[in-house]
């Protein structure tokens, strides 16, 4: 069975041994199972029964006993339940891995040469060209948000040419606009800040080099 790297983590399932930069890491027994089990499922969500069954099997324990192990996990891997970098919380059913370190594409993603915005949040920043761009908790979508109160499918941007529009697909919780609710598709202007569950972006244009250089010689 293959080491997995994630972070500055290297998990080793034939010698049941986690890493940090070299160095063993002291986990419980428990708690080194359950994370065993979250890494070489990923990117799969396990429910907190078959996650029960699987550390506990024939044994009926309280569900606090898998709260305090996630707990220990998170904290020996200096993860935050509000903003994860490895273990993700699915309300109301169970828990996932991911590596966020390694970032996913929305967070990575170069601002390329035809990118006409910017849209920035904690969790990255995205070069915007033309085209539409769903934001939501889906982790395939390109802006990936990764909050609870976020639906799957939360708003979307669209960019044509020098315009960009905003609207809200039906989302739970909202999409705000300088904390203006949006009830139609909006257009967005530079500066703007956008709110999709309690996620806030700033969404700004992009001025090229040669704008730039003109505008340094005009104020010349």
């Amino acid at each position: 069975m293959s080491v997995v790297s994630f972070g500055e983590f290297v998990l080793d399932p034939e010698a049941r041994e986690l890493r940090r930069r070299g160095e063993p890491v002291l986990l419980p027994p428990k708690a080194y199972q359950l994370l065993e089990v979250l890494v070489l499922s990923s990117p799969k969500a396990l429910s907190k029964s078959a996650l029960e069954e699987q550390l506990w099997p024939d044994t009926f324990v309280v569900e606090k006993n898998l709260v305090n192990l996630i707990a220990r996990i998170r904290d020996i891997l200096d993860d935050d339940a509000a903003h994860p970098r490895f273990i993700r919380t699915i309300q109301r059913f169970g828990y996932a891995f991911r590596d966020s370190t390694s970032e996913p594409a929305a967070t990575r993603k170069p601002l390329g040469k035809d990118a006409r915005f910017r849209i920035v949040w904690a969790g990255g920043r995205v070069g915007l060209a033309d085209g539409e761009y769903v934001l939501g908790r889906d982790p395939d979508l390109e802006l990936f948000l990764d909050s609870p109160d976020v639906s799957r499918r939360h708003a979307r941007i669209m960019i044509a040419g020098d315009e960009a529009t905003i609207e809200d697909l039906e989302s739970k919780n909202g999409t705000f606009v300088t904390d203006r609710r949006l009830e139609t598709a909006t257009r967005l202007a530079h500066g703007d800040s956008i709110r999709v569950g309690s996620v806030r972006l700033t969404f700004t244009a992009v001025r090229s080099r040669g704008s730039t250089q003109t505008q340094s010689r005009v104020e010349r």
